[in-house]
């Protein structure tokens, strides 16, 4: 196994998902890295959730079972919440603008000490307090 981790936001997933460039193709690129055992992928089971329910409302649940059982088996570590993780998120969702499912992203990145895989501008203020390090794959 490698030191090197990185934590997926939501965004590039249902980015990669949808076939959306360039998110598409930087993710695409971490999978086969994560294969070799190079890096590890992880995300919040929040988030997992995020990703369920943003399919099953522009597709169906049939899709959205497919997608999340086709991210269990490409080497993504599901991560569950703790109390203090509730606690932290809650925490930066009164002090950023970001959604609460993003906020259990940046605490799981935070905990792991891994850059956060994400595009999504919400989280550049974050970066830009020192609160994560992005690993950007947005345009």
């Amino acid at each position: 196994m490698t030191d090197r981790c990185l934590v997926l936001d939501a965004w590039p997933v249902m980015e990669w998902f949808r076939g959306r460039e360039p998110a598409r193709a930087a993710f695409r690129e971490l999978l086969p890295e994560a294969a070799r055992g190079r890096l590890s992928l992880c995300m919040s089971r929040i988030n997992l959730g995020e990703i369920y329910y943003s399919t099953a409302k522009s597709f169906d649940d049939v899709t959205a079972t497919a997608l999340v059982r086709q991210l269990t088996a490409i080497l993504i570590e599901i991560v569950s919440v703790t109390d203090a993780d509730v606690d932290a998120a809650a925490k930066l969702k009164a002090h950023y603008r970001i959604s609460y499912a993003d906020a259990f992203a940046a605490v799981l990145s935070i905990d792991r000490s891994a850059a956060l895989v994400t595009g999504d501008p919400d989280f550049l203020p974050l970066a830009s307090d020192g609160v994560v390090q992005l690993h950007w794959i947005g345009a």
